[in-house]
């Protein structure tokens, strides 16, 4: 049977470092496998179907293999990620904040193009489909077992024609380490130098062939890791303290100095621990702390809903942002594979991994809250009636010393896959498998308010507003009741039976039973199946003129079904919660796809590649009655390869890529309310009637009529190749058409969609019917295809392999990418504004992610005999706090002009990092014992001011937010 090696495997069980100095180069310039053994051989390179044979895929592919892996000390297949500057991972354990999305999840996100709930990079292990994680058909990278990890290539450009659907962005492709012989293991152990966040680590690894002349082969491994939270932000870290924000300027328009946008320390949170009072006409003032009297308030500064500065408040705005939530994560991996003959081979694999987090705090809780405080409450003391005879407005937001919300997530995963390989004759090698994924997430919202955090805002269960008004029992003036349960009242309310009455004034804590009633617990169980049926040949089609044309093609049918639910039929006040995760939904989609690919030499010294793919979808609703959608749609790519000098080489890529809408997308279920004048949602301004105020039907949600996303990618680049230093560069565009954007929070809203239409958006004008009349009938404004993205940069790679006197080795390796171009166009009239170079956050619930113009790692690794040594230097280059808005300090002319902001930059930041390794053992290569260490952040660097995005003062994507940490661990290997 053909031998498959891989263009990144050279490793030992801890490596020598020359190994990976051969494997990374070969990586890097693509240039042919070194011995005539090996250029018979069959070389599998993502990013393409074909077998090669010396020949390297003309897309970039990165990759980062098992001894560099051990070399940095890392753990998590989700680190590995991180350690590449084209991947933004909006999720992951550092971003988390008070969000309840994905929690303790970590999830690829090439080039910053994944919308919040969707991707655009596809990920695959053993370059098959993973079961996804999300709703989103995300999948969670820290679930599969680094320990068996050979190695992680990532393309980063678009790879629908030769993988599918999701892969806009490009492909992040985990290879498992297959031909483990022996065993190893290893445990250790990392902690902050706040004497927090620790983490507990073990994995093994076992291989063994087995059967007559070793035919088959076993493999398992296994990994536990146990990280501990990091509370809230502004606790446990003081440059996070410091409490910067951005807030609005409420006396812009009156003048007086100051820009639109104020950037400033000390924020706080718009409350105290005791709580605030407004008497009916009287000032605002805050209870003292036994809720008995009141005393003066100083609101501060930019009074706003969530946010204040300077003031009385005594809550950061941050105290609510934990810095990395609680996870316990556990894999086990099991493979087996067999020589049915010289010619066939049947293989089997079943992965099963779970993961368990805990976000405290969490949204939720008190939530932002304003509630009407009747005169005659009966926890109001006479001194505070004596200053509010006629009652006021109480509010209140989260304290720590009452209770906060937490969130739960627990994550379980099962895939198998089963298959055969072989020959056909001496050209032809084909496989064939089939895939069963499932995926059940159990999320709980602890402590999650029940009622309208607005007064004026109405709600049919209002567990919290019946609960603040306790009044004495009319019966039995010593008990205090709530007034919505006594009958005859005109308050009276057969839903608020069993109510607790809450006393929220000063700091007591009021009685579990009180915050049992009136916060109750939010609940969405997930379950994803997914079933793959796949075939795949591969073989010398035919002899060219310059060699032989190589070929492949192959099929896949996939299922995939969702489901969410929310245990409404038990929570019949589920729409009345603070937060909740949308209503039952979920479907079924069915993808039948064939593709083909094939590789022309045209000369010696310069290769064609093309490649199509031909996909059809079937989706329909599980909770809509016969709402589905079917469509059909290519993928393309050419690409070609030129070595113009034994050490020149160019490539190049244009490519088609193609991203369908996920299950939320299509089937999140969609919500048709009457708008009318004095109604809730109000009435729309009617741009073709004066602005006059039209009643409409409001329609969001899912939107199973959208069409596939479009991008056309192209990379050009150079390869240069010497004895011992490789170099590339590799320009990019991805132009994408028809995005996916999403209604509501972070997406559009009917009035954008009508104002666009109005300015000239013939995209828009499709969505709203009535459009150009004075009687809008409607507008749809939930998931449309009405976006587009320009993204351009160049991605640059490098290494120099130096060899020392008494068999040392030293190493540098570089990865780099410069974003000149991140130009969106929301489709909504608006003109397209340039994101390049924001490292400030981008809100949650957005269509993409901004990027700083530079990013580059770069490792230096010095190896002798026993003992080896990385340094790490992580650069992140300077930027805008926010794209859309213009610095204008205080007292410029220009701070008259709506977007300005006292300050709009974000300072780079470098990061170091020190690892190492030395073996006892060394005289048996299959006995070994290690000592490794890491040191992330060697320098305690704090991160740059940049508020925003997920309640953090500064961007967790790019800037790290624990501080300097230490790993310390033992491998061992027989």
């Amino acid at each position: 049977m053909t031998t498959k090696t891989h263009l990144v495997s050279s490793r030992t069980r801890f490596g020598s470092f020359g190994a990976l100095a051969a494997a990374v180069a070969a990586a890097l310039a693509g240039t042919q496998v070194a011995s005539a053994q090996e250029q018979a051989e069959e070389v599998i390179v993502t990013g393409s179907r074909v077998s090669r044979s010396g020949f390297d895929s003309p897309q970039p592919v990165t990759a980062i293999n098992a001894e560099q892996i051990e070399n940095l000390g890392l753990v998590n297949v989700g680190d590995i990620a991180r350690t590449l500057p084209q991947n933004t991972p909006f999720f992951s354990e550092t971003n988390v904040g008070v969000g309840n999305f994905n929690v303790g999840a970590q999830l690829a996100n090439l080039r910053g193009l994944n919308p919040f709930f969707g991707t655009r990079t596809l990920t695959l292990v053993d370059t098959r489909r993973v079961v996804p994680n999300s709703e989103g058909s995300s999948v969670d990278l820290s679930l599969i077992p680094s320990v068996l990890v050979e190695r992680m290539d990532v393309v980063t450009g678009g790879a629908s024609a030769a993988y599918g659907s999701d892969a806009i962005a490009g492909v992040v492709n985990v290879i498992l380490d297959k031909d483990l012989d022996g065993f190893k293991a290893q445990l250790d152990y990392s902690q902050t130098t706040e004497s927090d966040g620790d983490d507990m680590h073990a994995s093994f690894g076992f291989g063994m062939p087995f059967g007559d002349s070793d035919r088959g082969h076993l493999l398992i491994g296994g990994e536990f890791q146990q990280q501990d939270p990091i509370g809230p932000c502004a606790t446990f870290r003081d440059w996070c303290a410091e409490s910067w924000a951005t807030h609005t300027n409420p006396g812009f328009a009156a003048g007086g100095g100051q820009p639109n946008f104020v950037v400033a320390p000390d924020s706080k949170l718009p409350t105290t621990e005791t709580g605030l009072f407004t008497p009916n006409g009287g000032m605002q003032q805050q209870f003292t702390a036994d809720g008995r009297n009141l005393m003066p308030f100083d609101p501060g500064l930019y009074s706003g809903f969530f946010t204040r500065l300077g003031g009385d408040g005594s809550l950061s705005s941050y105290s609510l942002s934990n810095v990395r939530p609680e996870i316990e994560r556990q894999a086990l991996l099991g493979r087996v594979s067999y020589g049915l003959s010289d010619s066939l081979e049947f293989f089997a694999e079943v992965n099963a991994s779970s993961s368990d987090s805990v976000s405290d705090p969490a949204n939720g809780a008190l939530g932002p809250l304003s509630a009407l405080i009747a005169p005659d409450n009966a926890f109001l003391s006479p001194a505070v009636l004596a200053a509010a005879p006629t009652g006021g407005v109480f509010s209140r937001n989260y304290a720590p010393n009452l209770f906060s919300a937490r969130n739960t997530t627990e994550n379980d995963t099962l895939r198998l896959v089963t298959g055969l390989e072989g020959d056909l004759g001496d050209k032809w090698s084909w496989d064939g498998y089939y895939q069963y994924g499932e995926n059940e997430n159990h999320q709980r919202l602890f402590n999650n308010m029940v009622g309208s955090f607005l007064f004026f805002l109405p709600t049919n269960y209002n567990f919290l507003g019946w609960a603040l008004d306790a009044v004495a029992d009319p019966s039995n003036p010593s008990n205090v009741v709530c007034r919505a349960t006594i009958a005859g009242n005109p308050a009276f309310n057969p839903l608020a039976a069993g109510c607790v009455p809450l006393n929220l004034f000063g700091t007591t804590p009021p009685s579990q039973a009180a915050i049992d009633y009136s916060y109750r617990t939010l609940k969405e169980d997930t379950e994803y199946e997914q079933n793959v049926v796949g075939i795949n040949f591969r073989s010398d089609l035919a002899d060219g003129w310059a060699g032989a044309i190589s070929g492949a093609f192959g099929a896949e049918w996939r299922a995939d079904e969702y489901l969410a639910t929310h245990d409404l039929a038990n929570q019949p006040w589920y729409d009345d919660y603070l937060l909740d995760w949308g209503l039952d939904r979920g479907g079924k989609i069915e993808v039948f796809e064939v593709y083909g690919e094939v590789q022309v030499p045209i000369t010696e010294s310069f290769q064609t590649d093309f490649a199509v793919r031909s996909t059809h979808t079937d989706a329909s609703s599980a909770t809509q009655a016969g709402v589905g959608s079917s469509e059909s749609f290519e993928s393309w790519k050419v690409a070609g390869l030129y070595d113009a000098l034994d050490w020149l080489r160019f490539r190049a890529t244009r490519s088609q890529d193609i991203r369908a809408g996920n299950f939320r997308e299509l089937f999140l279920p969609r919500n048709e309310v009457q708008a009318e004048p004095g109604g809730f949602p109000g009435p729309i301004n009617n741009p073709w009637n004066g602005s006059a105020q039209d009643g409409y039907l409001s329609i969001t949600g899912g939107n199973p009529a959208l069409r596939p996303e479009t991008a056309d990618t192209t990379t050009f680049g150079a390869v240069f190749s010497f004895e011992r230093f490789r170099f590339s560069a590799d320009w990019f565009e991805i132009d994408m058409t028809d995005a996916i954007t999403p209604g509501g929070l972070g997406g559009v809203s009917t009035q954008n969609i009508v104002d666009a239409c109005f300015n000239g958006g013939a995209a828009a004008c499709s969505y709203v019917q009535g459009a150009g009349t004075t009687d809008i009938i409607s507008v749809e404004a939930g998931s449309i295809n009405i976006g587009q993205f320009l993204t351009r940069g160049v991605d640059v790679e490098a290494v120099y392999d130096i060899p020392l006197d008494s068999g040392a080795n030293f190493n540098v390796r570089v990865i780099g990418s410069y974003l000149y171009d991140l130009i969106v166009d929301s489709g909504l009239g608006n003109a397209p504004i340039n994101y390049e170079g924001q490292s400030g956050p981008v809100g949650s619930f957005g269509g993409f992610n901004t990027s700083p113009n530079w990013q580059a790692t770069a490792w230096l690794t010095y190896a002798r005999n026993r003992f080896t040594s990385t340094l790490e230097t992580r650069y992140i280059g300077s930027g805008s706090l926010d794209a859309t808005r213009f610095e204008s300090p205080p007292g410029s002319p220009t701070n008259t002009l709506p977007f300005s902001m006292t300050t709009n930059s974000v300072d780079d930041r470098y990061y170091l990092a020190w690892s190492g390794s030395y073996d006892f053992q060394r005289g048996d290569a299959d006995n070994s014992l290690q000592l490794f260490w890491a040191v992330q952040n060697l320098l305690d660097e704090d991160p740059p001011v940049a508020p925003g995005g997920n309640v953090y003062p500064t961007n967790p994507v790019f800037f790290d937010t624990i501080g300097r940490r230490y790993r310390v661990g033992v491998r061992f290997a027989f």
